[in-house]
């Protein structure tokens, strides 16, 4: 570690082992640095700096664990506003649900509940890309759900694009189904472009709760 982070190490107290896992470049990770993380698998290389981990876990310790058993329950009923943490699929009353249905039946008829929202606590990334969390009821990350992601993703991300070779507006659409608030606009002359990663167990600060790390930023079109 350098002499700067440890200094930062004592000032910023955490739970978190960062021997010998270089604290964030300056001005962030940048889009190839998190994208060869992913084709390499050594997501572990990408970290919070001493002062976000510290702020991090300072945040999780204001969480009342009389009322949420971990941090998944808190984030679920009281940022995203879920109901509940069950998946749609398993609920009792689902409407159009044909009472012959198994269970993976309605999980490959019906919705999971997904929500987008920006990572709040995140390691350092370069001033162009925005990092949200996809938070879902169920695991997004396996093949029998991709191509659902895919869309919803799409959905969420490509929805302001059109292509003037086959449109005749002038404006950007309206984005659609839950997008995240904080997503800002692609520029003029600029699409979104988006990659995304699932942690391993061992890196993931919140397990009670299936989650995507989501990466965008603006690209020509």
């Amino acid at each position: 570690m350098t002499r700067e982070s440890n200094a930062d190490e004592e000032h910023y107290p955490h739970s978190v082992d960062f021997t010998n896992r270089p604290p964030p470049p300056e001005g962030g990770y940048s889009w190839e640095q998190i994208k060869r993380a992913m084709d390499t698998n050594s997501l572990s290389d990408l970290r919070r700096t001493d002062k976000g981990q510290y702020e991090y876990e300072q945040w999780q310790g204001l969480i009342d664990r009389t009322k949420y058993k971990n941090v998944g329950e808190y984030i679920a009923f009281t940022i995203l506003k879920w109901p509940d943490l069950q998946d749609p699929a398993e609920a009792l009353n689902v409407p159009n649900v044909e009472d012959h249905w198994t269970i993976e039946d309605r999980y490959k008829a019906i919705e999971p509940r997904l929500t987008l929202r920006i990572n709040h606590y995140p390691f350092p990334v370069q001033e162009s890309i925005q990092y949200f969390v996809l938070w879902a009821t169920r695991d997004m990350s396996l093949p029998s759900e991709r191509q659902r992601l895919d869309k919803f993703l799409e959905e969420q991300l490509d929805s302001w694009y059109h292509d003037p070779s086959t449109s005749t507006e002038t404006e950007p659409k309206e984005p659609r189904r839950g997008l995240a608030p904080e997503l800002l606009p692609p520029a003029p002359g600029k699409r979104k472009q988006w990659m995304w990663f699932v942690n391993p167990i061992e890196l993931r600060s919140v397990a009670t709760v299936h989650h995507l790390h989501v990466f965008v930023r603006d690209i020509d079109i």
